[in-house]
């Protein structure tokens, strides 16, 4: 079995995390923790804002990849809100760190990309323009509401804050894809 050391890598970031501010920690910190060269780190990351990325990516919302489009959306929501709670102490860090490669601008790129692929997915043809309009825009508002959601202390449900994010979704999206190849609300809670 092959080493995988991103997964070291991300290991070491998050213990770490759970005693010192992620804003403080160095590359040279993990490395000392995993045991891991600076080069086969920098083979591996650009820098630290890369390694987060790698987390959220691998950790939280490993469903939202874009390689399995044909998914239960509410489900694969619960599953990363779930995600985000048992790497609490990481993601209310990383979501309060500022700069230009920061994980808020990354997840709301993130987020908007995935619905695009998601919806191009289910609808099956060159997205109309109403509906490519709002899915950047559900994508900005359900980001913007797990963005609150995570720095309030997620005190609601995951359960419940993917219930509101499907409902908000949903909106409308009965007469956009109307002419899709999958009419219907791929938000429906099952």
């Amino acid at each position: 079995m092959a080493i995988n050391l991103k997964e070291i890598l991300a290991s070491g970031l998050l213990e770490i995390c759970e005693w010192k501010p992620l804003d403080k920690i160095t590359v040279k910190q993990v490395l000392e923790k995993t045991g891991v060269s600076r080069q086969s780190f920098y083979n591996h990351f650009l820098d630290m804002d890369d390694l987060i990325h790698y987390i959220y990516d691998s950790r939280i919302v490993p469903k939202y990849n874009g390689k399995n489009l044909n998914m239960n959306f509410y489900t694969s929501l619960v599953e990363s809100f779930n995600n985000m709670r048992k790497y609490k102490k990481f993601m209310v860090q990383a979501c309060k760190m500022e700069g230009a490669n920061c994980l808020k601008d990354y997840i709301f790129k993130h987020c908007e990309e995935f619905d695009l692929k998601f919806h191009q997915s289910l609808y099956g043809s060159v997205l109309p323009e109403d509906l490519r309009l709002a899915t950047i825009y559900h994508a900005h508002a359900s980001s913007s509401m797990s963005l609150s959601w995570i720095l309030s202390g997620m005190s609601v449900s995951s359960e419940e804050m993917a219930k509101l994010i499907c409902q908000m979704r949903g909106a409308g999206m009965e007469r956009l894809f109307q002419d899709g190849a999958h009419p219907g609300n791929p938000y429906k809670i099952q």
